[in-house]
């Protein structure tokens, strides 16, 4: 069996289902990381660090100009926005180009730093917004990859609800 290779060299961005096709220069995506905590017992030799739970997750975007449909979103801390990247995965193998898939990202997210642009003598303003993320939904050929819902304390793996018996001790 050959070695499969996958590449994502672009991608669209949505604004609440609203396409921004060419106005993204970069879309930065966010790193899931987990808050550990430190334990020590008696009887152990060593230290060891347990998962206590998900890190806040942000995000940032470029874009490459200045937007009025992206700004009276961007402005307002208080509306969440839902943001979607959608990409396009090609997988190669020794035959070449094997397969085509999508790759889309949607977020529920509230902006929480906004740039004005820096304005230039014959060069084009990049205006970078960063925002906070409360939940977040990954799919792969149609199929859920993540699901993180912060506040409803969901958070789902390759469909399995990883925090459904924690959601049921606390009687959630």
């Amino acid at each position: 069996m050959s070695t499969a290779i996958h590449q994502i060299v672009n991608a669209n961005v949505y604004m609440n289902g609203n396409s921004l096709l060419g106005k993204a220069k970069e879309f930065k995506l966010p790193d899931i990381e987990f808050e550990f905590i430190e334990h020590k017992g008696l009887g152990l030799h060593g230290t060891i660090k347990l998962p206590a739970g998900l890190n806040a997750m942000e995000g940032e975007v470029i874009w490459d100009s200045f937007y009025p449909e992206v700004r009276v979103n961007a402005y307002n801390p208080y509306k969440n926005v839902q943001l979607m990247a959608r990409s396009n995965v090609q997988v190669f193998d020794s035959r070449g180009l094997a397969a085509e898939e999508s790759l889309v990202t949607t977020m529920n997210v509230a902006f929480n730093k906004t740039t004005g642009g820096s304005l230039k003598n014959k060069e084009a303003t990049e205006h970078s917004d960063s925002f906070q993320i409360y939940s977040i939904k990954q799919t792969l050929a149609g199929k859920e990859v993540l699901f993180v819902d912060v506040l409803a304390n969901i958070y789902r793996v390759n469909g399995q609800d990883v925090l459904q018996k924690y959601r049921t001790n606390i009687g959630q």
